[in-house]
């Protein structure tokens, strides 16, 4: 099938995080923090409408279940080092 297709999503997304979900965020903004990792290196490149893309394309990949969780993974990284490189984020 071609063509726009209607996508559910949670108005919200959960806020209850387990402990050890709780530590993999921690580390997740460590490498953030640090500016190692290559989805953060890329990220903090990147014009507006390619964070838009990259995490549009991810989601609709994911939503086809062609997404890898590396893949998932990094895309979500990479907008949230976007995000706290271009905006005052106190780390």
């Amino acid at each position: 099938m071609y063509g726009p297709q209607v996508v559910k999503t949670a108005v919200k997304p959960s806020t209850a995080v387990s402990p050890a979900a709780r530590q993999a965020a921690l580390a997740l903004n460590g490498l953030i923090e640090i500016g190692e990792d290559p989805a953060v290196l890329e990220a903090r490149g990147m014009a507006v409408h390619q964070v838009v893309v990259m995490l549009l394309t991810t989601a609709g990949k994911f939503h086809e279940g062609e997404a890898s969780l590396e893949e998932i993974l990094g895309a979500l990284t990479a907008g949230a080092a976007w995000i706290a490189h271009h905006h005052a984020y106190p780390h």
